[in-house]
């Protein structure tokens, strides 16, 4: 009897940990309203047990992958005993992405990393000395290949993130951001090292998330990736016989909140059947809308303009403008406690008034979050920006550099009356908003007015900087010295035909 219960607690053991080890992949297809027409009963075509094509699909896809790190990161191990709980979120947005996914609003294109370790201070917790930073560290390497965990081997590289320059955020938490327009976006195939989909071009956003659980001593890791399409055909296969794989595509809206579609799961359904999904909606209506502008466009102390159309006022919701600065712009908090209180704007990141660009010590940039003070419906903001100075160049090709900044994210922030989370379904809350806000709000976003919304990617602002050239070195420390000599000469001259008027008034003060 004693053998055959200790057989069921291996046995049950066993189950549990080959369950926790199957991944769980859902793949859902939302048809543009241009391209409803398209949507048939012929649309999902069962190619056999593990495989389905979607046929004719215009719209946006996403891959939604919930799995262990292991499955994800062959080369890291979870061997690591961590001392707290973590969590780790990584999103990367290419320059030609769509600019909306159909439910939420999508990050600033370039690679957002952010990075909770408790309650405890941005001193205390980051450092490669910190175990737990450092294998952190080590998983973002794995994956993206271009962070530096390790200082002796970071000359190697022509690129690295460094995640000493992130800045701190409030409850502990860590955000790095690089706009990086040349960085190379993993494929699906490489993140996974398998290939679940006859998908041959990269994705155009990438959102991973790690989260490990100190009571369970596990990490759970969730990957989302989001394609856009124009009238093609996607296969969709399952490779491995343990995982679940499910498929839905969506088109029809019942209403503002739910959409019609039919879903299929791989090896259990011969045949789609009809389901819905109900999402609340992320942005205010078209009436509601921004415009920015940085002015002038050739300065070293610009500003950054931001007016505001409301079309609806919503008491017990906050509004609200974040800034998310390159560190070629940096704001003077001294200049802004001058204009502004502290309930209205809040300042994280990068504030040193004097260190140049280019210097190893300068973080990534700033985050500028400004409060709606005011209850009307018409609003305009301007905040002060000041340049850094760029590094010299050689050579004659050139008199200035172009810095970029992306638009602010206008939002309204409105708490959760049931407070419980209320995390999207799909695409959920980019980065860094979901760092400075908690689950249990609702982030409503306001988008640029309606001809910047043909743009592929968030709309940017260029601002050009004079540089200097090294060729023009010598000159310049000639005439330093030329200068510093002929300042000196003028001194001495006065001094000295100062010194003789009062000779010449003492003479005659003797001679009366």
């Amino acid at each position: 009897m004693i053998a055959f219960q200790f057989f069921l607690l291996v046995l049950l053991l066993f189950l549990l940990n080959k369950a926790e080890s199957i991944s769980r992949h859902r793949h859902t297809f939302f048809f543009e309203e241009d391209a409803l027409d398209a949507f048939t009963e012929d649309t999902i075509q069962i190619l056999g047990k593990h495989a389905v094509r979607v046929n004719n699909f215009t719209g946006i896809r996403e891959w939604r992958v919930k799995t262990t790190p292991e499955e994800i990161i062959k080369s890291v191990t979870q061997s690591t005993a961590w001392s707290e709980n973590w969590t780790l979120r990584v999103q990367i947005a290419s320059e030609t992405q769509t600019l909306f996914h159909p439910l939420n609003i999508v990050p600033v294109p370039g690679i957002h990393i952010g990075i909770s370790l408790g309650n405890q201070t941005f001193s205390e917790r980051l450092g490669y000395k910190n175990m737990d930073f450092l294998t952190i560290c080590k998983y973002l390497d794995a994956l993206l290949g271009v962070v530096m965990c390790d200082k002796e081997k970071s000359s190697k590289r022509t690129y690295h993130i460094d995640l000493l320059n992130s800045i701190s955020l409030p409850d502990g938490n860590i955000y790095y951001y690089s706009s990086i327009p040349s960085y190379d976006v993993p494929s699906s195939s490489s993140i996974l090292g398998r290939r679940s989909s006859k998908e041959y071009r990269r994705p155009a956003i990438i959102d991973l998330h790690f989260n490990f659980d100190k009571k369970t001593n596990k990490t759970k890791a969730e990957l989302r990736m989001i394609w856009k399409y124009q009238n093609q055909n996607i296969e969709i296969n399952k490779d491995n016989q343990d995982d679940r794989v499910e498929l839905g595509v969506f088109g029809p809206q019942l209403d503002s909140e739910s959409i019609l579609g039919e879903k299929i799961v791989f090896g259990e359904d011969d045949q789609p059947e009809p389901t819905m999904v109900t999402e609340y909606p992320r942005t205010l209506s078209s009436d509601s809308f921004f415009n920015s502008s940085i002015y002038p466009s050739q300065s070293f102390h610009p500003y950054f303009s931001t007016s505001i159309k409301y079309s609806v006022i919503e008491d017990k919701c906050k509004d609200y403008i974040l800034y998310v600065l390159p560190n070629s712009f940096f704001v003077d908090v001294y200049q802004l406690k001058d204009k502004f209180s502290d309930e209205q704007i809040k300042v994280w990141g990068e504030t040193d008034l004097e260190i140049p660009f280019g210097v190893a010590s300068l973080k990534w940039g700033s985050l500028i979050l400004i409060a709606k003070q005011s209850s009307e419906d018409l609003c305009e903001f301007s905040l002060p920006l000041h340049m850094r100075y760029q590094p010299a160049i050689s050579g004659n090709t050139q008199s200035h550099v172009f810095a970029r900044a992306p638009w602010p994210f206008v939002i309204r922030v409105c708490e959760n009356i049931k407070n419980e989370p209320r995390e999207p379904l799909f695409a959920p809350t980019p980065l860094p908003l979901s760092l400075l806000f908690p689950s249990t709000t609702e982030i409503k976003y306001l988008l640029p007015k309606q001809e910047f919304l043909r743009s592929t990617s968030w709309p940017r602002e260029v601002v050009k900087v004079p540089i200097g050239q090294l060729s023009h070195l010598k000159f310049v420390e000639w005439w330093t010295i030329i200068v510093a000599l002929a300042g000196c000469a003028w001194v001495i001259w006065i001094a000295l035909k100062k010194v003789s008027q009062w000779r010449y008034k003492g003479d005659n003060d003797k001679i009366d």
